[in-house]
Parts: C-alpha cells; sequence; structure tokens
C-alpha cells in the first residue's frame, strides 16, 4: 500500500478493495464481527478486529533494517489515526494500542532518514487529533522533537513539523497555542543571527573541490551510505555521522510555515478549527511585522531562499485572513518586499526561484483583493510596470498551455511521443 513504485501501490490498494470491498464502515456495532456477505464491516472493520497484530507489526517494521521499510511503517500507522481513529465505531479498538504505537514513531524521530523522520512527525501529529488524552503523557516530548524537526536542515521536515504543530494546537487548543506562540517568538527573529557571508564566498565554498573530496559515498536512488549501517544497526537515507550544523536562518524559515498553520487553520471566528482559539491581530500583526524585517535581511546568500518561502506561504495566509482584513492591514508590509523580487532591476541578485515566486505571490493576492488594487499599492512604490510584466507573463504561460497539440497539460506529453491532432 506504501510501496514506492506507484503501480504496485495501486495494485494493492485495488486488491484491497476486491477482498473486502469499497465500503469502508458498517451500519452497526454487529456489522464489526460477522462473517456473512458484509465482510466483517469492510476493510476498516477487518483492520479494527486484528488491530492487536497489525500495531505489533507497524511497530516492528519502524525498526526494519530497510528505511524505505522504516518510512512506510510511519505512513501505514498515521493512516490508522486517521481513517479508524477518527471513526466513531472503530476508534475504541485501536486505543489501547496507541502507546505502543506511539514509542515506535518517537523512536522514529532519531532516525538517519530524514523521510522517515518526516513521515513519524506527521503520524504523531495525527495521533493526537484521534486520541489527544492517550498522547499527552507523551505531549512533553512530542512537543520538544516537534520544535526540532522544526529546524531541519531539509525545508520538507520543516514544514511538516509545523503542520504536526498545527495539529497538537488543534488537539489541545489554548494550552498548546501559548508555547507554540512561544517557539514563534523566538525562532522569528533567528535569521538576525546569520553569519555575514557574501554571494561570491557561498558559491567559491560550494565549488571547492577540496570540500568535496574523501567524503562519504551513497548508493544510487536510496542515498544510504554504501557498506556501512548507521544508528542503531539501521540503513539510513542521511548518516548522522556526516552532517552540517543547522543554521539560524533555517528556524524563521521553519517560522514562517508554522505562522502558515495558525493562520489558514484558526483565522477567525466564523473559520476555525477550535472555537475557543482565535489568531486575532494583536498576536498576529506583531508577528507579521517582525517577519517582514527579517525577510529584508540581505546579509547572507540563503535571504533569497528564505523570502522564497515567504511568498510561497503568503497567498494561503491572506486567503485565510480574507480580503478586507489582509488588505487593511498586512499588505503593506509585503509590498516593498514583493516589488523587489518581481525582477531583479535593484541588483539584489535574486534567483530565478525567488522571482517567479514573488510574481506567483503577486498575482493570487491580486486575486484575492483585485489586480486593479495590487497595481495602484505597486504604482506607488514605483513598481507598476514591473506588475504588468509579470502579468504579461502569466497569461503567456496559460495561452501556450491552452493551445491544441501543445505538450504541456495533455496526455500525450513527451515532445516524443506522437503528434497529437486536435479536430
Amino acid at each position: 500500500r506504501f510501496y514506492l513504485a506507484q503501480g504496485v501501490k495501486l495494485y494493492s490498494q485495488e486488491t484491497w478493495k476486491e477482498v473486502f470491498g469499497s465500503h469502508t464502515h458498517a451500519a452497526d456495532e454487529d456489522g464489526l464481527h460477522s462473517s456473512v456477505e458484509s465482510r466483517g464491516g469492510g476493510g476498516m472493520g477487518a483492520v479494527a478486529r486484528n488491530a492487536a497484530p497489525l500495531c505489533r507489526y507497524y511497530s516492528k517494521m519502524c525498526d526494519a533494517d530497510n528505511h524505505a521499510v522504516r518510512e512506510a511503517a510511519c505512513q501505514g500507522v498515521a493512516e490508522l489515526a486517521q481513517k479508524v481513529g477518527q471513526h466513531p465505531l472503530y476508534a475504541d479498538y485501536l486505543s489501547p494500542y496507541v502507546n505502543m504505537l506511539l514509542q515506535a514513531l518517537l523512536m522514529c524521530f532519531h532516525d538517519e532518514s530524514w523521510p522517515v523522520r518526516d513521515e513519524a512527525c506527521l503520524a504523531c501529529g495525527t495521533f493526537c487529533i484521534a486520541y489527544a488524552e492517550e498522547c499527552r503523557p507523551e505531549l512533553p516530548t512530542l512537543f520538544e522533537r516537534w520544535t526540532e524537526q522544526l529546524t531541519d536542515q531539509i525545508w520538507s521536515v520543516r514544514e511538516d513539523a509545523a503542520c504536526a504543530l498545527g495539529d497538537a494546537v488543534t488537539a489541545y487548543g489554548p494550552e498548546m497555542l501559548e508555547k507554540v506562540l512561544a517557539v514563534i517568538r523566538k525562532s522569528l527573529p533567528a535569521a538576525k543571527d546569520q553569519p555575514p557571508m557574501s554571494r561570491e564566498e557561498y558559491k567559491k565554498l560550494q565549488n571547492d573541490v577540496s570540500a568535496h573530496t574523501g567524503n562519504q559515498v551513497y548508493s544510487c536512488g536510496s542515498l544510504a551510505p554504501k557498506l556501512r549501517k548507521g544508528g542503531a544497526g539501521r540503513i539510513g537515507c542521511s548518516s548522522c555521522v556526516v552532517d552540517r550544523p543547522k543554521q539560524p536562518w533555517e528556524a524563521t524559515d521553519g517560522a514562517i510555515y508554522l505562522l502558515r498553520e495558525l493562520c489558514t487553520r484558526f483565522p477567525n471566528r466564523d473559520d476555525t478549527e477550535r472555537e475557543d482559539v482565535i489568531l486575532g491581530d494583536n498576536i498576529l500583526l506583531p508577528l507579521m511585522t517582525e517577519l517582514a524585517d527579517v525577510a529584508r535581511l540581505s546579509h547572507y546568500p540563503q535571504s533569497d531562499d528564505l523570502r522564497t518561502t515567504l511568498f510561497k506561504q503568503l497567498p494561503q495566509i491572506a486567503e485565510a485572513m480574507g480580503k478586507r482584513r489582509f488588505k487593511g492591514l498586512y499588505l503593506d508590509l509585503f509590498i516593498e518586499l514583493l516589488s523587489k523580487n518581481l525582477d531583479d532591476r535593484h541588483g539584489t541578485g535574486a534567483s530565478q526561484l525567488s522571482i517567479h515566486a514573488a510574481g506567483q505571490c503577486c498575482e493570487e493576492i491580486a486575486k484575492l483583493i483585485g489586480f486593479g488594487i495590487m497595481r495602484g499599492r505597486l504604482e506607488a512604490i514605483g513598481c507598476d510596470d514591473a506588475f504588468d510584466s509579470v502579468m504579461e507573463e502569466r497569461k503567456r504561460e496559460q495561452a501556450m498551455i491552452a493551445t491544441p497539440g501543445h505538450f504541456i497539460g495533455r496526455e500525450a506529453f513527451s515532445p516524443f511521443g506522437p503528434t497529437v491532432v486536435s479536430n
């Protein structure tokens, strides 16, 4: 079900449906234990009946030698929490084994393979939503692990740690919100402590042959260290022995993802995952002001990566806040940053990824508040022509995709495939 190859994964899922049927729950408690044509409540009923051996097997596989198996085991545990743990009929059958599964996931937080750590992080957040009270004894340890992941060297690990912390706030309410806000307030200004480095020095460091000679050799595909096992006898996809220190700017990057999670989950009283958790402007405005100030820093080369993250998350934050609130209080905080990254006329050395992210951010925000309003704000700082250029480029891209016979967005997408003939 969680194999890396898509064909094997789909075949396994279809086989499951063939055996247990496509229905996911029974009408009543009797359906869970029946062995007639109802197939014992379908696949979910079978899982609930066999929760004990299934949980023991998943826990064992979380300690398997192969990193892909450990990753799949974490995904399987997360699926149990999401589908069985949140089901009104079947949740109680999994409850006695929550602690066993949590211990297996906590072990995976120390895995050498970052995809395993990533999946374990998400799975723990899902468990907190499904079994809040059962997970409470491990909450201090979980919170420590999540905040460690929030500053990880891998951006996707930082993002998923933020998702897990968002799940924790959903599960535990105001008590967890205060802890998460404290993490954000501490992490947001961390980029100010990033050591100064010019782009030339950074590029020279990357291209330094001596810095990349005689290091650990990795296997193709899995990135597992060749001819050795790491950690507790496991094969990982990144060696804890060969690792670079965490950078201060990465803590700020993780805080951006965490801000996005809070803004999209608890934006206002009419649209929140918990009635007792509201992210008001008295809390959010100082944090967003701090974020805008930190994003203006340019004394280190990765500052461009930080702004790219900001521009990718800002449209989601704006959408959650709503047109009037974002336009009135928050747009002006970031409009100058956006204008400087729409192109490289200011000589900032912005990467193409950052420029594209800024253009896409402007377009999505303009769709929310109105293109005329967005253009007017940019015109006030002399950047309306850059905005017009970006919008024209977006139109050309959309027209190219919509052109009949063009390989982008069509089933026959390969340029080496047969010619697509349109009628």
